[in-house]
């Protein structure tokens, strides 16, 4: 049924033109595979990961360079796609494309490419490549710096009773996490108020959830710059905030995004994190050189 899925792919629906995809994908017919190809460039990137994925099976010299191509796609989740795809197939002519998604804005990219990378029994061919790539995996032998973190907040002083402030910490934290409250704050973090967006982000850092620290570490992709800052300081001080995901923090647009994103890694006690840093010391801000000179020189 070729014809009815060639029709499919015309459909202005997204979700019958994967159908479609999907459906071509199996198919070994070199006709089939060029529809394939041609949908890379479709309009929604629903559809461009369906086509990503139906290029895997089909391991060709223009597959392989179609894969390659969507690397560079504006849509992250089609790079992820794409990256992993290439590790699967064990495309070694594509390394050097996937080393240069180590340095992707986007960490899930940056993920996907290392695995791949891994996958293919890629050698970094200098030691920032190498820094990348083992921060990016999380193999990194030191971690941060306690007596560098934000104190957390005194209930108690010793010539005080404790049991009124164990009390009162107690009631704090249940507030803290009442999912009524974080459901509020969910919200207004999704919301188009920038100071209500910022204030979420600050009291969510608060909350110890693994899903809430997932839901920060997106807004390391988002649009407003002050959102992005907000979430750097907030994640930079918890234990459960992988290295990996600041990466891309240091070629962020924004100085002040860059600034808190040098100070994290400072903090790490690793030979990789030097690496990554020394190319910040001819940032274009003077407050990014003098941070990275001092991470670096600890």
């Amino acid at each position: 049924m070729a014809w009815l899925d060639t029709l499919l792919l015309k459909s202005s629906s997204p979700r019958l033109r994967c159908k479609a995809v999907e459906n071509l994908s199996e198919s070994r017919r070199p006709s089939d595979t060029e529809r394939i190809i041609a949908s890379i460039d479709d309009q929604s990137p629903q559809v461009r990961c369906a086509a990503v994925r139906a290029l895997a099976k089909a391991d060709t010299a223009d597959t392989r360079n179609s894969l390659v191509r969507a690397l560079h796609d504006k849509c992250f989740e089609v790079r992820v796609a794409a990256a992993r795809a290439l590790g699967r197939l064990g495309a070694v002519s594509a390394a050097g494309h996937l080393a240069v998604c180590l340095k992707d804005p986007d960490a899930a990219v940056r993920i996907a490419a290392a695995g791949a990378l891994r996958a293919i029994g890629w050698k970094p061919a200098t030691r920032e490549e190498s820094a990348w790539f083992e921060i990016t995996l999380g193999n990194i032998s030191g971690a941060a710096s306690a007596s560098d973190r934000p104190p957390d907040a005194q209930f108690t002083k010793s010539n005080q009773d404790t049991s009124f402030y164990r009390r009162l910490a107690v009631a704090e934290l249940k507030e803290r996490n009442d999912p009524h409250r974080i459901n509020s704050l969910l919200v207004a973090l999704r919301g188009t108020d920038l100071l209500a967006r910022i204030s979420a982000v600050h009291d969510l850092g608060k909350v110890n959830d693994p899903q809430i620290t997932g839901d920060l570490l997106t807004l390391f992709r988002d649009p407003d710059p002050e959102v992005r800052l907000a979430a750097v300081q907030v994640l930079a001080g918890r234990d459960d905030s992988p290295p990996a995901h600041f990466l891309g923090l240091l070629l962020d647009t924004n100085p002040e995004v860059r600034l808190a994103a040098v100070k994290f890694f400072g903090r790490i006690r690793a030979h990789q994190i030097t690496e990554v840093l020394v190319p910040l010391l001819s940032d274009p801000s003077l407050q990014v050189r003098q941070a990275t000179a001092t991470a670096i020189g600890r």
